[in-house]
């Protein structure tokens, strides 16, 4: 049968123990009732059986499995000569004395196993008496050792009792490891179930010769011992070759951890496996002063060490005193000289301990080991030397930061392993001042401070790194709340001067925000935009500025509608809409805006707010301004000959205003058109009168020569006050739709709208509301006076022909209303470009179809 040796615990398995129990009452229960067995003869006494089960047990085969030492016995033989030769009681009383005296004499087992051994042969004899005896009764026949009938049920019997005990044997290796394995219960039963058959086979055999002639048992046992001898020999040159294959997978493992700097955790853990042992470990040989008593001292000296487990030597003092059973110490050297000692102690089980051939095999393994640990040391050397240069090679030499390599690449892991990240690109303001002013080494002190201080804001989940220049790079998460804070923490940080050696210096910096995946999805794409938004915070003196596609001159959008804006305005395709401005009080319109409307073929309708950056930037405002001037002038000189004469509003930009030939072309074309200078009018927005007011003064001064009207557009929205605008020549100022859209429902919009209008007039200014889209705001701006109001409430932009058709609707129902109108009414000299019809009184309004508001 198959048995293991398992590693024994400090103290007994209270669960094995429990099986044991169980086992015994088993046993007893069916030695109960077992039927009685006839001896054939008296030819083994139960002391003999008990001899004979005594060396089954000793002299055993020994197959290493994992944890486990699996042994192959021949107590089936013992078994099969019972069955035969004695009655049920002797077989008890021969199995109880051998395997007991075996276990606790020969290999000084611990008590639990004793116990368990025993049991398990109580009802091994127990089972094999019943089974046999069933399949003697079945078959109808005697016991014989000469007949084949008893043999097929000899091999019956062995074959249960087999069975009986794999499982219980499995039990307790599954109540020690705390695991079943019941691959390894399958494979037990089948590799057992052939040794069974050939251990059968020869206790036939034995009980046949026993029964013929007894003498003939001298040459069964020499037969018998040659075999055993034999198969051992074999066994052993198995387990040799067996070792010169581990010996080639240490060698591989060893060799291949010297790359990856895991050599020592390598030995040790192949060492432990290999020999299996629970224990083993690499240590370095104590200093002369050290204290010596060490078990594997001698190690140290160049010896081989093996203490084997007690009962086979007496145990080393040290040994015990480190608390292992038995070990092996090798010397590890390294140019000859010993400076450490491999160590491994406790077998895995309790049957072996280590031999002379687990010695030899132990020796070769440290000897490589050895080797393996000097090459790690030339490895770890060129490895730091390679570390190094890989450190150059990603980091700035200046600051110690990563450089944009390094940055690019964590930038792109990051990217691979979330999917999103944020860039923040700074830039030092008026950074080439400082080298030009102060010399190269104080602009070097100066990059090498603000490498200091960006670094003190890292933290786990941010990256800071130096891209060149003065061009620095932080690597964040996609949180808003986190990068406000980072934008903060460096704006604050900012703030405290750099002192440079006896120079103080007051630094700020230009940063741009791009975020994955929304401003690209990789980490060139991702820098690049950063870098753009950085310049456009540094253009715009924002200091910080998100990306953005409408301000990037390198954006495929941007690219296709710079080339297209060109072709349309070649071919015309830029049409102009008109959105009417009327009195709140009595509903006449008074003028309209013009606004300009680019319907593209592919990206559809372009806001103005997106293609008017881009003409200023290429230089195409010039030719678009006079585009948008002549068609306005054309199209209110139309208006005015078929009787509907409203003053035309026109946008102009700062740098369009400071054109000298601005003036010049405005005069032609208004001669051309034979329509006076009253009714145009140029809007001018608050912000770029105030970026150069006194430039902004004489263009404006050139515009009204001419007879035109100038308003103030978007006005609340930049950083001018009312008091600057009475120093210039305006007519009109234009309340920004920010304050109008909830001006029934915002009290500090109305406070302001209502301070607008109040001071407009003290100064003798017209005021003008845009953006009024509900009859609530309507009635508060006419309560508080406003001249004009322009949104969604009185009409939306429409093209030319709507416009055209929209007015004379209008004209034509106005004077309707006045011809019926019975009661007297005084009359007042019309405004400039009001035309000649006078004003009407306050004229009740409708909505209209299309959801606008008329008069009626």
């Amino acid at each position: 049968m198959l048995h293991t040796g398992q590693v024994t615990r400090p103290s007994p398995d209270l669960r094995v123990w429990l099986l044991t129990a169980g086992l015994t009452v088993v046993g007893a229960l069916l030695w109960f009732l077992a039927p009685d067995l006839t001896p054939l003869s008296s030819h083994i006494s139960w002391p003999v059986l008990a001899v004979m089960l005594a060396l089954s047990e000793r002299f055993v085969i020994h197959v290493p499995f994992g944890r486990e030492n699996y042994s192959l016995s021949f107590n089936e033989a013992p078994l099969v000569l019972g069955l035969f030769f004695l009655t049920v009681d002797q077989l008890v009383l021969a199995g109880v004395v051998g395997v007991g005296a075996a276990m606790a004499l020969l290999y000084r087992a611990a008590l639990v196993k004793v116990a368990f051994n025993v049991a398990l042969w109580l009802t091994q004899a127990t089972v094999a008496a019943i089974t046999f005896g069933g399949m003697l009764r079945f078959l109808q026949i005697p016991a014989n050792p000469s007949d084949p009938k008893s043999w097929l049920a000899i091999l019956v019997t062995t074959e249960l009792v087999h069975i009986v005990s794999t499982v219980a044997v499995f039990g307790v290796i599954s109540l020690r490891e705390g695991r079943a394995d019941l691959g390894l219960l399958r494979g037990n039963l089948v590799t057992g179930a052939a040794g069974t058959l050939v251990v059968t086979d020869l206790g036939l055999i034995t009980a046949l010769v026993l029964e013929r002639d007894p003498a003939a048992l001298a040459l069964l046992a020499v037969l018998a011992v040659l075999c055993y001898v034999l198969y051992r020999g074999y066994h052993v040159q198995r387990l040799r070759y067996g070792r010169l294959d581990l010996l080639y997978q240490f060698t591989r493992s060893v060799d291949e951890a010297v790359t990856d700097e895991t050599v020592i955790e390598t030995i040790v853990r192949e060492a432990r496996g290999l020999l299996r042992a629970q224990h083993a470990e690499v240590v370095l040989c104590p200093g002369p002063g050290a204290d010596p008593d060490f078990w594997w001292r001698e190690a140290c000296e160049g010896k081989v060490i093996r203490i084997e487990r007690a009962g086979r030597q007496h145990t080393n003092a040290a040994l015990h005193r480190s608390g292992h059973s038995d070990g092996m110490a090798a010397p590890l050297r390294e140019a000859g000289k010993v400076t450490a000692v491999l160590i491994v102690a406790d077998r895995l089980d309790d049957v072996s301990t280590f031999d002379r051939e687990d010695a030899r095999l132990f020796e070769a393994l440290a000897g490589h080991a050895g080797v393996a640990l000097a090459n790690s040391g030339l490895v770890d050397r060129a490895r730091r030397a390679a570390a190094e240069t890989e450190h150059l090679s990603l980091h700035d030499h200046l600051t110690g930061l990563p450089n944009r390599l390094h940055f690019q690449q964590r930038l792109e892991k990051r990217l691979l392993a979330t999917g999103s990240a944020t860039v923040l690109l700074m830039d030092l303001d008026r950074f080439k001042e400082v080298n030009d002013t102060l010399g190269h080494d104080v602009g070097d002190q100066l990059i090498e401070q603000v490498g200091q201080r960006l670094r003190r804001l890292e933290h786990e989940e941010t990256f800071v790194a130096r891209l060149g220049g003065d061009e620095f790079a932080v690597l964040l998460g996609d949180d808003d709340v986190h990068i406000e804070g980072m934008v903060q923490r460096i704006s604050r940080d900012f703030r405290n001067p750099f002192y440079l050696g006896e120079v103080e210096l007051d630094v700020t910096g230009s940063i741009g925000i791009a975020t994955a995946p929304h401003d690209g999805s990789s980490a060139a794409l991702l820098l690049r935009r950063a870098e753009v938004a950085m310049y456009d915070a540094k253009r715009r003196l924002a200091g910080v500025a998100h990306y953005s596609a409408d301000r990037d001159p390198y954006s495929a959008r941007r690219l296709s509608l710079i080339s297209d804006l060109a072709r349309a305005l070649d071919e015309r395709t830029l049409v102009l809409h008109y959105q009417p401005q009327a009195a709140p009080d009595t509903g006449r319109v008074a003028g309209v805006e013009a606004l300009l409307r680019w319907k593209h073929p592919i990206w559809g309708n372009v806001a103005p707010d997106e293609f008017i950056p881009l003409a200023e930037h290429t230089g195409l405002i010039r030719p678009l301004t006079r585009f948008v001037v002549e068609t306005a002038i054309r199209q209110c000189a139309a208006w005015r000959d078929a009787g509907t004469p409203v003053e035309m509003a026109v946008n102009v930009s700062m740098r369009n205003l400071l054109e000298p030939e601005l003036a010049d072309v405005i005069a032609r074309l208004l001669v051309r058109a034979n329509l006076p200078a009253a009714l145009l009018k140029l809007e001018v927005t608050e912000s770029a009168i105030v970026s150069d007011p006194e430039r902004a003064v004489t263009a404006l001064e050139r515009m009204v020569d001419l007879g035109l009207s100038l308003s103030v557009d978007d006005f609340g929205t930049g950083y001018s006050s009312l008091t600057r605008l009475r120093n210039l020549p305006v007519h009109e100022v234009k309340i920004d739709r920010e304050f109008v859209a909830n001006l029934a429902h915002d009290s500090d919009d109305l406070a302001i709208v209502k301070a607008v209008v109040s001071l407009g007039h003290d100064l003798g200014l017209r005021v003008v509301a845009e953006g009024v889209e509900d009859e609530a705001g309507w009635i508060i701006l006419q309560e508080l006076g406003c001249d004009l109001i322009q949104g969604y409430l009185l009409a939306r932009p429409m093209p030319a022909d709507e416009m055209t058709r929209w007015l004379a609707e209008h004209f034509s129902s106005l004077a309707t209303r006045l011809h019926q109108q019975t009661e007297p009414h005084q009359t007042r000299t019309p405004e400039a470009g009001s035309g000649d019809d006078p004003a009407a009184a306050p004229t009740p309004l409708r909505r209209t179809g299309n959801g606008d508001l008329r008069s009626h």
